[in-house]
């Protein structure tokens, strides 16, 4: 009797190991996949800031980055404060809007830390390669912006200029077009 008993016991513990030890392996993974989904959305938010740390003009994947800064780090109340911080030196009427760069480094480095990139140090984040062709190219581009603007600006089509007071006129309905 008491052996049937151990062997009831041992049967009942089998199938319930059987029956629970793969919830418990499928909830495991998920929180792993969890965990894993937010450190990779971490990962690219401070790989897309530092590739664009010192982009000019800033890019929209640098805006659209920082903007999310607050989820990706919810949990991480150093980045957050570091992120306020910097945000409200980006102001240009803060006491801080100078030192702008310096709440930058301490944001990016708060992000390292956070990452495991704890030898990582604000002089190297501060570093930032940028051939000098990207910076005459942009140039370029933006003399060309500004030529083409002020040609367009001033014709009535490509043969006719603009009077004055027509350009004035012209240049007041494309203003009020782009603040639709």
């Amino acid at each position: 009797m008491y052996m049937d008993s151990i062997q009831l016991f041992i049967g009942i513990g089998q199938i319930l190991a059987v029956a629970i030890i793969p919830i418990i392996i499928w909830i495991g993974g998920i929180k792993y996949q969890n965990r894993k989904a937010k450190r990779d959305a971490q990962l690219q938010l401070f790989l897309t800031l530092m590739a664009n740390r010192k982009a000019t003009p800033i890019t929209k994947e640098w805006v659209d980055a920082l903007n999310t800064i607050d989820v990706v780090f919810q949990n991480n109340h150093k980045v957050r404060h570091a992120w306020r911080e910097y945000y409200d030196s980006l102001n240009p009427q803060s006491p801080h809007f100078q030192q702008n760069n310096a709440f930058l480094l301490d944001l990016l480095s708060e992000m390292a830390v956070a990452l495991d990139y704890k030898n990582l140090k604000q002089t190297e984040i501060d570093r930032f390669y940028s051939p000098k062709y990207f910076g005459s190219q942009m140039s370029r581009q933006e003399i060309l912006f500004q030529e083409i603007l002020r040609v367009l600006m001033h014709s009535k089509s490509m043969s006719k200029s603009l009077k004055e007071e027509e350009y004035e006129k012209h240049k007041m309905e494309l203003l009020q077009q782009t603040e639709m």
